[in-house]
Formats: structure tokens, sequence, C-alpha cells
């Protein structure tokens, strides 16, 4: 009879993954291991098995790495919300300028130049995240899931969340415990603005007058709008007695601006990081005063706004037309409806071939602009395979490319190197510390004509 989790093993640890694990061989299969760092020798807690390979916590017994640090969180590692804590920030950083040098290599694309990797905050900077719930007995868990495991850690707070975020857990438990039917809410989704935050109560059944009636003094008591979620994102509702569920909003202080957004909608979950990928993004782009600036996936205009204060005259493209409709909120509550065009496209199958995606921009007053630069922060599958025949016959000469995911970011720069540009640089920005997330900018430049080699 096959034993069962969890199995403790001692193993060496050979090597760290890209994603932060530990690995190590055991019975001639692969074992990898949080909290393990290579040299290491560990006691590993197997918690999952799939494909052949094994998925474990680890304690460390001997043969301690340099690169180790006590980590300041006390849930870590059983907590999956990080998985870094362990290692030294700096070889964090190097860590994930490893994996984006790796995986431009893998695609043959070389960066005429690289930035020191940027990190301005290590804890503390999460400003939204999504909660699982789950009641255990007469307790109830609000947090991230275990290692490996659908299981809800047992967190009283959280150092990755912001502290006003963090302070609202302890509250939240004691609150879904009191009410008539705990295991109805199945989720908490949480958001900051500059001056609010919100929370979203995902709940699979009625809640009763009495449930309603402690909602409300939670939001009156923690200072925080709560917003009832029975099914979708278009079922998000008010508490009863609320007029309507509002907006957050965040200021971009270097540019004079507000923005507007709803705590469901994406948003960037570090504010120093985003303050910092946009001014460095214009500083690639120059002087914008008069030019046209083409965002792809602008969302709720995040750079937009930042380029049109700057000068330029924005044309912005987003599958949702519920961001988009966001977009032209903080345009004219910034006062800049004249510089920045919304229109609303699916950049992935609506336009394909050598359509490029501004031309969706159907306004007489903007039908003949010709973008010369192009901002790209699409999701994580990338920009996608017509992104070499929209900018390969266009009056591009410059791409500012924003990425959450290394490996499409190398297999668009391959397809950009194709249509004739050059990574002029790159560099890895720390939008998520102590965990192996990495956020990539990359300045593309058309390269000389009869000249698309790599300089």
């Amino acid at each position: 009879m096959a034993k069962k989790l969890p199995v403790e093993q001692e193993v060496h640890i050979d090597a760290l993954s890209k994603d932060g694990l530990g690995a190590a061989t055991l019975n001639e299969r692969p074992l990898w291991v949080r909290n393990a760092l290579p040299g290491e020798r560990v006691q590993a807690r197997i918690l999952k098995r799939r494909g052949g390979q094994r998925f474990a916590d680890g304690q460390p017994l001997a043969d301690f790495s340099h690169k180790r640090v006590t980590s300041a969180c006390q849930y870590f590692p059983r907590c999956a919300g990080c998985n870094l804590h362990h290692l030294a920030y700096g070889e964090q950083l190097q860590l994930k300028q490893v994996r984006l040098v790796q995986e431009l290599q893998r695609v043959g694309v070389t960066a005429a130049g690289w930035r020191a990797p940027s990190g301005l905050t290590r804890l503390g900077y999460r400003r939204k995240a999504r909660l699982g719930v789950r009641v255990v007995g007469e307790q109830v868990l609000v947090g991230f899931r275990e290692s490996f495991s659908n299981r809800v850690a047992r967190l009283d707070g959280c150092m990755t969340l912001t502290p006003r975020l963090s302070a609202l857990l302890q509250p939240l438990k004691r609150l879904i415990a009191n009410l008539s039917q705990p295991r109805t809410i199945a989720q908490i989704e949480m958001a900051e603005g500059d001056s609010e935050g919100a929370i979203l109560v995902r709940h699979l059944d009625v809640l009763t007058d009495s449930d309603l009636e402690q909602w409300q003094q939670f939001a009156n008591g923690q200072d925080v709008q709560v917003i009832l979620q029975p099914a979708g994102y278009d079922s998000l509702q008010p508490l009863p007695g609320q007029p309507s569920v509002r907006p957050l909003s965040y200021g971009i202080a270097e540019h004079g601006l507000s923005l507007q957004f709803y705590a469901h909608q994406f948003t960037q979950v570090n504010a120093l990081m985003n303050r910092e990928l946009i001014r460095v993004a214009i500083g690639y782009l120059g002087d914008v005063r008069g030019r046209v600036v083409a965002d792809l996936f602008c969302g709720i205009g995040n750079f937009s706004l930042p380029l049109a204060r700057q000068g330029a005259r924005v044309l912005g493209v987003e599958a949702s037309a519920e961001a988009i409709a966001m977009a032209e909120v903080n345009a004219r509550r910034n006062g800049l409806t004249e510089r920045c065009y919304f229109r609303v496209a699916d950049l992935y199958s609506a336009l394909t071939g050598s359509d490029a995606p501004w031309g969706v921009i159907g306004d007489p007053v903007v039908s003949d602009l010709c973008p010369e630069a192009l901002i790209i922060d699409p999701p994580r599958s990338g920009a996608g395979v017509n992104l070499e025949a929209w900018v390969g016959n266009s009056t591009l000469r410059q791409i500012v490319y924003v990425s959450c995911n290394p490996q499409s970011f190398a297999d668009d720069a391959l397809r950009l190197h194709r249509a004739g540009f050059q990574l002029r640089e790159v560099g890895i920005y720390d939008m998520f510390p102590q965990t192996a997330h990495v956020e990539t900018i990359g300045h593309f430049v058309r390269a000389p004509r009869g000249n698309s080699d790599d300089e």
C-alpha cells in the first residue's frame, strides 16, 4: 500500500529553480523543495506528487547556504503567498535577472544593454490580493493557500499586504465566524487606493438581514467599502442602503494625476514600482510633445495619461469595455480628453494579419494619425502572434514593452527582432518582492534599414 502524504525525507539540494524552489532528486525522480538553497541538506516534507515529480516544504538541517537569511514572516514557508523569504534580497534580484537572460538566450535575442535590477520596497507593498476562506470546525481561516495545497494558511496578519489590508484579516475572521452560514463565504478580494480600501465578498448563498447588518458594521468600524459578489464580477453590488459601488483611486504625483479604478479591475499591486515603471517608460520615449503614441492593453490609462500629460497624443486600445470606460473617465477628470483616444478591441482575435491595432481608433480627428512610438503592457500570454505584422510596416520608431512573464516577453522580443527592431535595453523591476514573479521593461528601437541584427 502506497504511503500517504506527507512523507519526510532528508535530501541534498543541487540547484535553485527559476521559481525559487530547491532542486533535489529522490528515487531518481525530481523533488522540488520550498525554503531550500543549493548545497544545503534539508528535511523535505513531501506534500504533492504530479507527473512523476514531488513537491515539498523544507527545513534546513546542515550546510546552510551563505545566501540564506532569516525570514521576516512567521508563516513562511507554510503559506504560499511568498516563496523567497529565505533568500537574501540581492540574490532574489539576481535570480530574476538570470531567468530573463535565459529566456532571451532561448530565442536568440541579445540586449545591447542591461539596466541594474530595481527594487524599491520589500514588505508591505501589496495593495491587491485574492484570499481564500475556509471554516475548520469553529475556526475561520482567511489567507493565501498553503504550499502545494488548496488549504488556506492560518494567518493573523500578512507582511506582504499593505498594513491597512493586513489589519483586516483578524476582524474578517471574527465577522465570518459570527455569520448565519460562515461556509457560504468562499473568497475575499482586497484592494486599496490612496485613501480608501475595499473588499469583495464572494458568497455562495443569500445573506440574511443579520449578516448584512454585520457587514455594514464591519464597513463602518474598519473604514472600508464592502462589496457583495453573489456570482461573477457582473453581479457586484453595494451593501443595502449604499447608493452604488464606489471607485478607488491612486495618484501619480510626478505627473499631477489621479486615476480611478474599481476594486475588481486590474491595477499594478505595487504602487512604488508602478510609478518607477512609468518614469522609465516615458524616459525611454524622450520628448513626446506633439508626438503620437499607441498604448496597447492600455487598461484604465496607467501609461496613457502620464504620456498625455507630457504632451503626447495617445491612442489607447484594450479588450475590456469597462476598463476603457474608466480610462475615458480618468482622461476627463484630469483634463486630457483632447489628447487621449480610447477604443475597445480584442487584440488577440479581432485583429489579424497586417491590421494595425491602433486602426480601430475611428474618429475622423485621429484617423490619419500614425504612431511613432508604442507602449505594450500585455497579460502573461504576451502581445500575440500578430505583433510582428502590426509593427513591421508601421511608422513606429521605438517600442517600450512592459511584461509580467519572461517567457512571453522573449517570444515577443523575437517577433520584434524579425520585424526590424533591436532590443536596445532591458531590465527587471521587482513588482513582487519575496516571490519569483519577474516584471520586465524593454526598449526596442527600429534598426537601420537593411540591418535587423542585434548590435
